[in-house]
Formats: C-alpha cells, sequence, structure tokens
C-alpha cells in the first residue's frame, strides 16, 4: 500500500521534510518478530489508562491495542472510561498510571497539581465549531448563545480562541451555558438549547448529517494541547523507562494507522459504530491532527497556560517546564527515525 505524505509548516515557518517523515514511520513498521515473541513469553506488567469514549482522540492507541502492540511492549493495558477530571485525581492517587486528557493535565500542572504531560499527539484540535443551520458564519455567533462542557474544558478554550480570531469576545458577547460532555452538547445544539457549541470528531460529521452546520474545523487554523499523555510526577521520576515504552507505542499506533489505511477506516467503523462513508471522514480528520514528533510547540504550551490562568483570575506566572517534559518523547524519536 502507498503512503502518501505532505510537508506540514511549523509555526516558524519552516516545512518539515516529507522524505524524513515517511523513513521515520517506516521505520517503526519494521520490527522483529524474535521480540514480539520473547515479549509474548514474559509476564505482562498491568497499566491502566485514562481515556474518554465518544471522540477520535485515543485512537492510536486503540489501534496499539488491536495490534497487541503493547503487549508486544510487555504491557497489559486497560483502557478506562473515566472523565477527565476524575481521570487526574486518579493519576495522582495511583490508581491509574497515564491519561490521555493533555488539556486537562496541563490545566491541572498549572493549578500546581504534580502531573506533567509526556506526550502530545495531537497537537492540532479535533473539533468543530458547529452550530444551527440558519447560522452561516462565526461572525454571526455575536449575542448567541455557546454551549461549553465547563468554563474550563479544552474544547472551551479552542472555542474561544477560534472565536476571538473571528473578532467576537465570547466572555463578553455571547452567552456561555455549561452542558457538559460532547453527547449532551449534541443534543443541546440539536434541540436549540444553545446556538453553538464545540464538537469532536465523528460527532461533528453525525451533527452535519442530521442538518447542523460545520462553522470551522478547528485542525485547519489552531495549535492546541489536544490529545496526549499525561503522568504523575512521582511516575516520571519512578519510571522514566515504562514512560518511554509507552511513547514508542503510541508512535507505532500512529505509524500503523496511516499506513494501513483501510484497516484503519475499518476499525474506526467497528469501534465507533459509524457507516464506512462517515468512517472514512473521521479517520481522514483524524490523521491532520496528529503530531509528527509527539510534542507540542513552546507557543501552544504558553497559550494554554496563559488560558488556564486568566480563567482563574490568577496573576502569577508558570514556567512551560511546570506543565510539560518531553525528554522521553524527543528520545524516542530520535531513535525511531534514526532506525
Amino acid at each position: 500500500m502507498m503512503v502518501r505524505w505532505f510537508g506540514k509548516r511549523r509555526s516558524d515557518g519552516s516545512v518539515r521534510s516529507v522524505g524524513s517523515v515517511r523513513s521515520f514511520f517506516a521505520a517503526l513498521l519494521i520490527l522483529s518478530s524474535a521480540s514480539a515473541l520473547a515479549a509474548a513469553s514474559r509476564d505482562l506488567e498491568k497499566v491502566r489508562i485514562g481515556y474518554s469514549v465518544g471522540g477520535l482522540i485515543p485512537f492510536p492507541l486503540i489501534v496499539a491495542k488491536e495490534n497487541r502492540f503493547f503487549e508486544q511492549a510487555g504491557f497489559d493495558v486497560e483502557l478506562i472510561n473515566i472523565p477527565p477530571t476524575i481521570a487526574v485525581t486518579a493519576l495522582i492517587s495511583g490508581d491509574i498510571q497515564y491519561v490521555i486528557f493533555a488539556g486537562t493535565t496541563l490545566n491541572a500542572a498549572v493549578r500546581g497539581l504534580p502531573v506533567k504531560l509526556v506526550m502530545v499527539y495531537n497537537d492540532r484540535p479535533l473539533f468543530s465549531l458547529m452550530a444551527r443551520a440558519d447560522i452561516r458564519s462565526i461572525k454571526d455567533l455575536k449575542g448567541k448563545v455557546l454551549g461549553v462542557a465547563t468554563l474550563t474544558s479544552g474544547e472551551s478554550f479552542l472555542s474561544r480562541r477560534l472565536l476571538k480570531d473571528a473578532g467576537i469576545d465570547a466572555d463578553k458577547e455571547m452567552t456561555l451555558r455549561v452542558i457538559g460532555n460532547t453527547p449532551d452538547r449534541f443534543q443541546a445544539l440539536r434541540a436549540g438549547a444553545v446556538d453553538a457549541t464545540t464538537l469532536t470528531t465523528p460527532v461533528d460529521i453525525h451533527a452535519e448529517r442530521v442538518g447542523l452546520r460545520r462553522l470551522a474545523f478547528m485542525g485547519d487554523t489552531l495549535e492546541s494541547i489536544n490529545g496526549g499523555f499525561g503522568v504523575s510526577e512521582r511516575w516520571l521520576q519512578q519510571r522514566p523507562e515504562q514512560i518511554r515504552k509507552m511513547i514508542a507505542v503510541a508512535f507505532r499506533g500512529m505509524a500503523h494507522a496511516r499506513a494501513q489505511r483501510q484497516e484503519s477506516i475499518a476499525l474506526i467503523a467497528s469501534k465507533w459504530k459509524l457507516e464506512r462513508e462517515v468512517a472514512e471522514k473521521a479517520f481522514e480528520l483524524t490523521i491532520k491532527t496528529w503530531s509528527d514528533s509527539g510534542i507540542a510547540s513552546d507557543q501552544a504550551l504558553q497559550m494554554g497556560i496563559e488560558e488556564s490562568l486568566r480563567l482563574s483570575s490568577s496573576k502569577q506566572t508558570v514556567a512551560i517546564s511546570r506543565v510539560a517534559d518531553f525528554s522521553l518523547a524527543r528520545e524516542v524519536y530520535r531513535e525511531l527515525k534514526g532506525k
């Protein structure tokens, strides 16, 4: 199967090398059968990862689990559906070892909780701003009602940023209504309880199919701290080698998904109960948001920090090193790229 790659422009204006990206992911797919057999023969280490159902942010890990990549790395992984705020509490207590709520992890770190981001595999948002059918542009939302999960959720940050770029101060020129998770926001929009809301893929595709309007796919214009591994500071200090292996598995899941397009679309259709046409569109939107290197830019991290501080009315200064440590992700990326 032929894998299509395109150069991607970085925030500093440079373009990522098409050839180097292709070579990097091709190297990920070359794995030793002897290593796989050795991993299968030893006892697997139990690992719990907190995630949320509904959207496709967990997709690289679903691919890895379906293809037994975790097992080959020596792990028996349990994916646990858990609300983001509870997930961070469970992370700190040690009840789970990883969360993929990158935005929630960043916000918790800004508040002083002992957690850190160690990988960001979605450096662009997998969300769309959806509205009632009669609303034709983002500028038409001035004075309207915006549904959000919570006032401090990642998707509400993104909504505000997108609206601000269009000249609307959502906090002053719109009514913000707390609705809850994606399915609840979808139903609220469909029922007319809100005029617009942010929906993750593939729910945004379903919304389009029932007559709601996509005003923007946020992954086309915004950087964000979206999907990735968050861990406790204690786990980062105690288990760096395990974290390295988990990061490598996530890279491998993305590489396999991109290389095996038809298989990936079929998996999305099966796991998310989607029609083939919807699954195909969801896959194409999803891979547009993936980070090549497994890290987020300093600019994206700083914007997330500033938004979190603004919402809490805090005047303190929070360093990027307080919320993220990408040293292991950089090491894994360099090693895989060099193969």
